[in-house]
């Protein structure tokens, strides 16, 4: 009996594609590392192991932000014109991540100085992560497109890369805390300690990133495709042209700042509410219900769409959001439950958000003629980093507002209270916001296999006609 050529093909099929999301996603738990950490500890230290008052913890934190995102869109522009035998993107990956890994420690290094030399080496270790944090994570996200231009696989790639995502995030918040203590003594978190576990950190997310380049392959794109060196004026033309990506910049926006107004604010809550479980306790809690949602999510999102999985998502943080405003945190074991459904929820969005983003090059591609995927990618990123920036402001004042002082070993029953509130209101509100915009999103699965069926036509269309 002879054999069936494509039942001995299919397996490995199946294999190589599992590989490929493995690959891709395992840089996010590289990448992850570094973010979780900053955005959990970065103002926290800085308050509290350097000193600072919280408003200008909260404007160096949005210096560093803002010119990641200005230097986002510069980098995502001269990206995609790489050409290499190593790929377009995966160079950046390999060759940035180790320096990455040393400017991250760098930002957690403590000045001995006073005053305002203090103030502007805080600063510039900011900019220097910050830009080897672009040169590293713009290509990384611009290499989805590469890997696949099946919208449905990218849904599972963009699920995939969340799970590991939320595996740096499980990471941070299992380790980060008991290791500070341990190389604390056991007292109060000491500077040392900081830089230490940064250099750990490092570590782990350096190997991270140079797996995922050494497995991980890019697609040539399709016959016929020209990539150009756009000047500013011809970027603005085609970002103002694409309006599926314009709209979704606005949902991002709103997204990445209800999510950093959680993340930056969770320690300080934590620190100021009674009868919790250790910071740790809660942080791993809060990992694992994100990372246990998104294989949840991406099977709802296939089932019932990227727009409708999004109105449920925000739906129910905000929900989560009323009732902690209503019932104070709702500890279980010393967990709020209001918390772990923020990070049951959270997920969700990870994965909608890298799975529309590819979807925008496509959509821009046939209403510009323009394939811009760094730009695309780049532009995302700004809109991220710019809510960051504004949510790292908001967080300081509403800091000093309600009277938090890093000097006290203990808060003020209003400085609780005034935590609990901003945490119950801020996420729920902005995640509303997001969905009221996501509505208007002219993206959904059939029209994106529609244009991608139409770019090909006229690829062969002019082939045959040459």
């Amino acid at each position: 009996m002879s054999e069936n050529p494509a039942s001995a093909v299919m397996p490995e099929a199946r294999g190589a594609r599992l590989r490929r999301l493995a690959a891709y996603g395992v840089g996010d738990y590289g990448l992850n590392i570094y973010w979780n950490m900053l955005s959990l500890f970065l103002v926290f230290w800085y308050t509290t192991i350097v000193g600072l008052e919280p408003r200008v913890a909260g404007a160096i934190y949005f210096i560093g932000m803002v010119w990641d995102a200005i230097s986002d869109p510069i980098v995502a522009n001269l990206a995609e014109r790489v050409r290499t035998e190593k790929g377009t993107y995966r160079p950046f990956i390999l060759y940035g991540s180790g320096a990455l890994g040393v400017l991250f420690v760098l930002l957690f290094w403590a000045p001995p100085f006073s005053g305002a030399a203090l103030l502007a080496t805080l600063v510039i270790a900011a900019i220097l992560f910050r830009t080897g944090y672009t040169l590293v994570a713009i290509p990384y996200a611009a290499l989805s497109a590469r890997l696949t231009f099946d919208s449905v696989e990218r849904t599972e790639l963009a699920g995939v890369r969340m799970f590991f995502a939320f595996g740096g995030l499980l990471t941070v918040s299992l380790l980060v805390p008991p290791l500070l203590r341990a190389l604390s003594g056991g007292a109060d978190y000491v500077a040392s300690a900081f830089m230490v576990v940064a250099g750990f950190g490092a570590l782990v997310a350096t190997g991270a990133l140079l797996l995922c380049y050494v497995l991980t392959s890019e697609k040539p794109l399709p016959e016929g495709t020209q990539l150009f060196v756009l000047s500013s004026a011809q970027v603005r033309r085609v970002l103002l042209g694409n309006s599926a990506l314009m709209i979704l910049l606005s949902v991002i926006f709103l997204q990445s700042s209800g999510t950093a107004s959680l993340m930056v604010s969770l320690l300080f809550f934590l620190e100021t509410q009674e009868g919790l479980a250790s910071q740790e306790t809660v942080l791993t809690c809060f990992a694992i219900a994100t990372m246990a949602g998104v294989p949840i999510w991406t099977l709802v999102i296939r089932r019932i769409g990227k727009k409708r999985c999004w109105f449920l998502a925000s739906g129910m943080i905000a929900a989560a959001g009323a009732t902690m405003l209503a019932l104070g945190p709702l500890p279980v074991v010393g967990v709020p439950l209001p918390i772990l459904a923020y990070g049951l929820c959270l997920g969700s969005f990870a994965v909608m958000l890298w799975s529309f983003v590819p979807d925008t090059v496509e959509y821009g591609q046939v209403t510009t003629g323009v394939r811009a995927e760094g730009i695309s990618f780049g532009a995302v990123m700004v809109a991220q980093k710019l809510a960051g920036a504004s949510m790292g402001l908001v967080v300081g004042f509403v800091l000093s507002k309600v009277g938090f002082n890093p000097e006290l070993t203990e808060q003020t029953a209003r400085t609780g209270r005034g935590l609990l509130s901003f945490l119950a209101i801020a996420p729920g509100a902005l995640f509303l916001l997001s969905a009221l915009a996501v509505r208007s999103l002219p993206l959904d699965r059939k029209r994106h296999a529609d244009m991608v069926s139409a770019l090909s036509g006229n690829r062969r269309s002019e082939e045959r006609s040459s």
